[in-house]
């Protein structure tokens, strides 16, 4: 298995390549899904102490649960649907923690609740998941874990060849 500064360095060597068959109005929402996919939606995200799970800093507990189900290599290391699920999870879990604010708003302060309520996160997501940049932004969330896959399979070969 790659360490993790070998996987972040190896997908950004290929981001540019990759750019090449971006269309151009596309490459901001597909680097940043790129670039969020090598350094914080990693595949590693399973493992507790891996760097990407260390970037969640104070949130890093959301991903406590997902750690708990997913074991290292399994789930998570699975082309494009590890991807998704990482990215379906994390729109739960903040929608799950907007619901909680809204619960607690609305025993300490209830003038604010309607506040809250037009900020509602499911509509927001609703919305964004329909656009075409974020289709470009989850592929390159995708590229990026199918990179870093590549390059555990590619590893563990290398570590397992006779000498």
């Amino acid at each position: 298995m790659a360490l993790g500064r070998t996987h972040e360095l190896i997908n950004l060597v290929f981001l540019p390549p990759a750019l090449y068959f971006i269309p151009k109005e596309f490459y901001l929402p597909f680097t940043a899904g790129y670039l969020v996919g090598t350094f914080v939606l990693s595949p590693d995200i399973d493992m507790a102490h891996s760097k990407p799970s260390k970037r969640w800093k104070a949130l890093k507990p959301i991903w406590r649960p997902y750690q708990s189900f997913s074991k290292h290599r399994g789930i998570s290391h699975l082309p494009v649907i590890g991807s998704l699920i990482r990215l379906f999870y994390l729109v739960a879990a903040l929608v799950f923690i907007y619901f909680v604010a809204l619960g607690v708003v609305s025993l300490l302060k209830p003038e604010f609740v309607n506040t809250l309520l037009e900020i509602n996160p499911l509509n927001f997501f609703h919305e964004l998941a329909w656009r075409e940049e974020s289709a470009f932004f989850m592929f390159g969330v995708v590229l990026a874990d199918i990179t870093h896959i590549v390059i555990d399979f590619i590893s563990s070969l290398l570590k397992k060849r006779p000498t």
